[in-house]
């Protein structure tokens, strides 16, 4: 036996006893204050000598005393305001007592309602695992109200009793160790019978069974569902006045409510006994015994709430109906194809206690499945799919099943041709592209339902090929977690899914709290599986009761078809018998439209473009560069490339992300069309590209006619080790050719990794982009790309063209050519020779030993090499003599008029740099790139442009 776990009201002010207030002090005679006045008059009296002073004498006595008596009614009236100042502090309190006594006492009342509440509510609670305490009535119990301070009187001490004693509290008995009941028979069967009805109000039926002597007087509880449903825990009525029931446990949990007349016909061992003396006084216990008026029942009220107990347990699947079997297989349910009727997609599901169970998503529109690890939850998806397409075809009903448990749980119906796509586990980069996809199916519904002027999918006519899409997501929940995005999408399609024929099946394990309010508001189909919480069963199904199922029973669960009757059923398994027969049924169906294309390949070839393509078809003028995933519209469009209209084209991307193989494929197409020369490949050593630049630059100069296409791989690269002055000059060559190609019907692409370091000129001219992998999403923003499209692993080819992801081709590339090196310089050419050099002393000598009889003047060899350089070069070139002339930048800038006179007669060589050139041929125009200064030079013959000549080459 116990009181009630009592409500503390919290934020409440704590409560004291308003302190008796002190008495005041009596006040003294003012002997001081009388004494001066005679003093004061006295001392007039003798200055003056007047008689008339010695009246203020007599003024100081009187009014000290009338000070003092002033004082003392003022004492008598603080005395009586502090009185009446703790009476209204008193009344307050017991005013607030009260106050807290009804709060307490509401609180105690909520938490243990007791049998007339119960019955008053009409609805079970079922929330509770066990019998908990149950109310035996109203009594007097301490209550949890406390008063700080000390009494003063005894009125104090009765307030202070008074709010330590809660009137009409519920008394509270646990029913574990038993509970007995004495007094006169109807008292104790009343007392009983609310005992009874607390109980089973707590416990849901299957948790706990009532046993009770099928005596008139316990008839009322025949329909009661605890009485017919199993459960391990039992609460069972002895009776003294029935028959013998048995007491033993079973091995079983076993609860007691005993009656009997006197404490003597009661089992012994109950823990609580109550005695009833008359209606309105019982008393509880055997030692200190607690009067208390009991809670009671009557008979009729008590089987009325019994009924009402009833029909809930019938809607709860907790009747205790026919029992269920432990198998159900598809192929032993009816799946006779349905009728051409788009209005109905009702199929069997499972076995119920009364037949099989029916669900129709057409109606649904859309259904909750709910269910833990191991409860059949992935099984009851395959059975609802495999009967959906065994009753309708392809052309009725189609799917796109998503899988987040990144499992095969869809394997078992993959293959059916109702299946539009079997999606698992979306990448990050795949969920915009879902949100597209389902996007664009609502819209094309809108369209056809529009064109043909229907309200919805259901008044369409036969021959309108529209099937309904039944999404069926497993695992909703984390898929949700994971793109929050998603769930607007999912809000979206529950809302206008019915008119439009998309219906949703979501699956998790834990919907409470995971599916929005405006998604659940539209699932009419209700499927909760075994679950851990009550909470969550009663999320999805609004009844405890698949909190209760067994783990040893998977695909038993709990069911509301939209009609809102709760029914217990043990789903069905799509066995391989009924797969088979469905695919069989409908092979000759046209397959349905798919709403959800397969993500692109992560290869592209010329001769696998079809394939992806599909029904579209490339324009066989315009090269072809790949294709593009178009979600909004449901299809693969092909990347094409027209130069006439769309300008120099640039491939964007970091190594290894399929530049090469674009711009190899793209060279093919060109090469199959115009044939091999009509590709110009710039690559090589930069020797190769400077000359295949300048001859591109004269050519359009003077309007000759161009290759078909130009080819520049590693554009920002190519030009990264030269120097300065060339580098620029082959910038600026390339910003020539793509503004000019144009008008010569001319193509140009090129590759680079970022075109930042290549001027805004470079930038502007081309016309249109690729995009493939880059390194970072501020790299790819950065070059015009979507970031939402970046990929960090991203195979090679794959990338973006216009904002739609793409994969683009790919071709082996082309072999190299080996480059011819240039012509060697022979001093025995030219018969005056001018030589510019890093390292005049050796090349001199080099010089020397390659042509024995020429004349080799080393310019720092002293005042006389200058002067026979001066003699040498004055004659100018002679018949049959060769005459060399060798010195460094230094030598021929202090000799600037040998220079200027070397420049005027002499072939001029540089062997060195662009300093060395600049101090000899002083020529505004850039000569050739070297490849390499100390095995190449350069030769200016008089009146003729520089050329690119192999340095001598010694044989030590």
């Amino acid at each position: 036996m116990s009181d009630p776990s009592h409500w503390s009201p919290p934020g409440l002010i704590p409560l004291a006893l308003p302190p008796r207030p002190p008495e005041p002090a009596p006040p003294g005679f003012p002997w001081i204050a009388s004494a001066a006045p005679v003093v004061g008059a006295t001392a007039i009296w003798a200055v003056t000598g007047s008689t008339f002073a010695l009246l203020f004498a007599v003024l100081g006595p009187l009014v000290a005393v009338a000070s003092m008596l002033d004082g003392r009614r003022e004492s008598r009236r603080e005395r009586r305001r502090s009185a009446g100042e703790r009476r209204a502090a008193l009344e307050r309190l017991r005013q607030e007592i009260a106050l807290r006594h009804d709060l307490e006492r509401e609180a105690a009342w909520r938490l243990a309602p007791g049998a007339r509440r119960v019955m008053e509510r009409g609805i079970p609670a079922w929330r509770a695992t066990e019998p908990g305490p149950v109310v035996l009535g109203a009594a007097t119990l301490p209550s949890r109200v406390r008063i700080d301070g000390m009494p003063s009187d005894d009125d104090d001490a009765d307030l202070l009793r008074s709010a330590g004693r809660l009137a009409e509290a519920p008394l509270t008995a646990e029913v574990d160790g038993g509970l007995g009941f004495t007094g006169p028979r109807s008292l104790a069967l009343a007392a009983a019978r609310a005992a009874l009805v607390q109980c089973a109000d707590a416990v849901p039926p299957g948790t706990i069974a009532i046993e009770a002597p099928g005596t008139e007087a316990w008839q009322w509880i025949a329909g009661l569902p605890h009485v017919t449903v199993p459960a391990r825990a039992r609460l069972r009525v002895v009776d003294a006045a029935a028959a013998a029931v048995s007491r033993e446990a079973d091995g079983d949990r076993v609860h007691l409510i005993a009656v009997g007349a006197t404490a003597d016909e009661l089992p012994p061992g109950l823990a609580t006994v109550v005695e009833l003396r008359h209606r309105a006084l019982a008393v509880v216990g055997r030692g200190t015994a607690i009067p208390v008026v009991p809670e009671l029942a009557g008979t009729v009220e008590a089987g009325a709430w019994v009924a009402r107990a009833a029909i809930a347990g019938r809607r709860a699947g907790m009747d205790g109906a026919a029992a269920l079997p432990a198998r159900v297989e598809l192929s032993e349910l009816d799946l006779a194809p349905a009728a051409g009727d788009r209005s109905s997609l009702r199929v069997p599901v499972g076995a119920s206690e009364s037949g099989p169970l029916h669900l129709d998503l057409a109606t649904g529109p859309h259904a909750l499945v709910a269910g833990t690890s191991g409860s059949g939850k992935s099984e009851f998806l395959v059975t609802w799919v495999a009967a959906l397409a065994a009753v309708h075809p392809p052309d009725r009903v189609a799917f796109l099943l998503v899988d987040f448990k990144g499992g095969a749980a869809f394997d078992p119906v993959a293959a059916l041709p109702h299946v539009t796509g079997v999606v698992t586990d979306l990448a990050e980069s795949e969920a915009g592209r879902a949100v597209a996809s389902i996007r664009a199916e609502l819209r094309h519904r809108e369209h056809v339902l529009a064109s043909v002027g229907a309200r919805d999918l259901a008044s369409l006519g036969p021959d309108t090929v529209l099937p309904r899409l039944v999404v069926v997501i497993d695992e909703f929940q984390a898929m949700v977690e994971r793109f929050p995005e998603l769930g607007a999408v999912i809000a979206d399609v529950a809302a206008r899914g019915r008119s439009l024929g998309v219906h949703l099946i979501l699956a998790s394990q834990r919907p409470n709290g995971v599916v929005r309010e405006n998604v659940t508001a539209n699932c009419g189909i209700r499927v909760s599986l075994r679950v851990l919480q009550r909470a969550d069963s009663t999320a999805v199904v609004g009844t405890e009761a698949a909190a209760s199922i067994e783990a040893s029973t998977p695909g038993r669960g709990i069911a509301d078809a939209g009609d809102g009757r709760v029914v217990r059923f043990q789903s069905a398994l799509a066995d391989d018998a009924a797969v088979r027969s469905a695919a069989d049924r409908h092979a000759e169906v046209a397959l349905p439209r798919r709403p959800w294309l397969d993500p692109l390949p992560r290869s592209l070839t010329l001769g696998s473009v079809g394939a992806v393509l599909g029904p579209e078809r490339p324009d066989p003028d315009a090269i072809l560069l790949g294709v593009a995933d178009d979600p909004d519209r449901q299809r693969r469009v092909p990347i094409e490339w027209r130069p006439a209209s769309d300008g120099p084209l640039a491939v964007l991307g970091a190594p290894g992300s399929g530049r090469t193989a674009l711009l190899a494929a793209i060279a093919n197409q060109v090469a199959e069309r115009r044939g091999p020369d009509g590709v110009l490949r710039i690559e090589g050593p930069r020797s190769a590209v400077w000359d295949a630049l300048d001859q591109l630059d004269r050519a359009l100069a003077d309007g000759r006619r161009l290759p078909a296409l130009v080819v520049l791989d590693g554009l920002d690269s190519c030009f990264a080790a030269w120097p300065d002055e060339a580098r620029l000059t082959g910038i600026a060559r390339v910003e020539s050719i793509l503004r000019g190609v144009r008008d010569l019907r001319s193509a140009v692409v090129v590759s680079a990794a970022r075109l930042t370091g290549l001027g805004a000129g470079v930038r502007d001219a081309l016309g249109s982009t690729v995009l493939l992998r880059h390194p970072t999403r501020a790299d790819l923003v950065q070059a015009g790309g979507e970031g939402t499209l970046w990929e960090p692993d991203a195979v090679p080819g794959s990338g973006q063209w216009h904002g739609l992801r793409a994969q683009f081709l790919a071709a082996p590339r082309p072999s190299a050519g080996t480059p011819r090196p240039p012509l060697p310089y022979e001093p025995a050419r030219h018969p005056l020779t001018a030589v510019c050099s890093r390292t005049p002393r050796a090349d001199a000598a080099a010089i020397a030993a390659a042509c024995s009889e020429a004349e080799v003047v080393l310019l720092g060899d002293g005042p006389e090499a200058a002067a026979r350089a001066t003699a040498a070069l004055q004659r100018g070139p002679e018949p049959g003599s060769t005459r060399i002339v060798v010195g460094d930048a230094e030598s021929w800038t202090t000799n600037w008029a040998l220079a200027a006179q070397a420049r005027g007669r002499a072939a001029i060589v540089v062997h060195g740099g662009a300093g060395e050139y600049r101090a000899l041929a002083r020529d505004a125009a850039p000569p050739p790139l070297l490849d390499d200064h100390r095995r190449q030079c350069w030769v200016v013959p008089p009146e003729a442009p520089p050329e690119r000549r192999s340095w001598i080459r010694r044989h030590d």
